[in-house]
């Protein structure tokens, strides 16, 4: 029951951080990933996709700031928005707002692995592959820059400053984003804090990319598909419960509508079906806890318990 804490103690001072955009977030990020209960070495990232079209196009960000692993990115070059990014909570607190950064090896893998303000990075090549600033300020009345990773849910100021980059963002309407953050991010912390061991545990959110686009201009030349405006945005988290040997899970979907958010409670199963058809997987079927967190190792009558709390924190 504590080796999911344990592990992951032990594996984030074990880590050394060198370079960020990576070619496996096994080798070098996975503390972030689920492990499993019997091999702490053994862990499940989400599925990554693939696009035969375009192999280049998803790239895998170990996201890195004050020489530190902070949480885990994968992101959409063409549609320049994250898929999801993936992060242990183990507690919040009230932090400051910063200034927004970007992934300077997005755009130029000769540049440093560090997040940096869009400002310091000098490179031709800047905004090729990802969003920046002026994409959002220039369609401020419309979209606001929504956390994937809330910074809601960081424990300290230097995790919360990593998380204010465009690499964890997406357009998203302020009252979207509130919606988002009141009907979801609130009340899963809660369920984590009050029935997680130690109240800690594994997060994956993200979004699935829709039908429209925020225009944006690169050296005065409007681009063709600027920054994604996504239809949908998702979230699951998967912990050991603190009094028995169970693992507790739970997931939230939500989709744009024409006046509200929309968003339903999931199961971790009924999300990654869900996920599996909006993404339109080739690999196969959509995974974000490598098979574990769907309710299998519980009892039926410990499943229908914990499906209880959640409708009561989630209504």
């Amino acid at each position: 029951m504590k080796l999911l804490v344990l592990g992951f103690i032990l594996q984030v001072f074990g880590y050394v951080a060198v370079g960020r955009v990576v070619n496996s977030f096994k080798e070098s990020c996975p503390q972030f990933f689920i492990a499993n209960p019997s091999d702490q070495n053994v862990h499940y990232p989400p599925t990554v996709l693939q696009d035969g079209q375009k192999p280049e196009r998803y790239k895998q960000i170990c996201q890195l700031f004050r020489n530190v692993y902070r949480y885990a990115t994968l992101y959409d070059t063409q549609g320049r928005i994250p898929v999801y990014s993936a992060y242990y909570y183990d507690g919040s607190q009230k932090t400051e707002k910063v200034a927004w950064k970007i992934e300077p090896q997005l755009d130029d893998l000769n540049l440093g692995p560090e997040m940096a303000i869009e400002a310091t990075i000098m490179t031709p090549e800047k905004g090729k592959k990802q969003a920046l600033k002026q994409d959002y300020v220039s369609h401020s009345q419309e979209y606001t820059r929504g956390h994937v990773y809330p910074n809601g849910h960081t424990k300290d100021q230097d995790s919360a400053n990593a998380t204010y980059t465009l690499t964890n963002a997406v357009p998203q309407t302020q009252k979207d984003n509130v919606a988002w953050g009141a009907k979801v991010e609130m009340k899963m912390m809660k369920f984590i804090n009050d029935n997680c061991d130690k109240g800690v545990g594994h997060v994956v959110t993200g979004a699935v990319p829709g039908s429209s686009w925020m225009e944006i201009k690169r050296d005065n030349v409007l681009v063709t598909e600027g920054v994604n405006i996504p239809e949908h945005f998702w979230t699951a988290f998967c912990c050991h419960d603190k009094n028995t040997p169970a693992l507790v899970s739970g997931a939230w979907l939500a989709s744009r509508g024409s006046k509200d958010l929309q968003v339903r409670k999931k199961t971790v199963k009924q999300l990654e079906e869900d996920l599996t058809r909006l993404y339109g997987n080739p690999q196969g079927a959509f995974s974000m806890f490598g098979g574990l967190c769907q309710g299998s190792v519980m009892s039926r009558f410990y499943y229908a318990v914990t499906n209880f709390l959640l409708d009561i924190f989630t209504t």
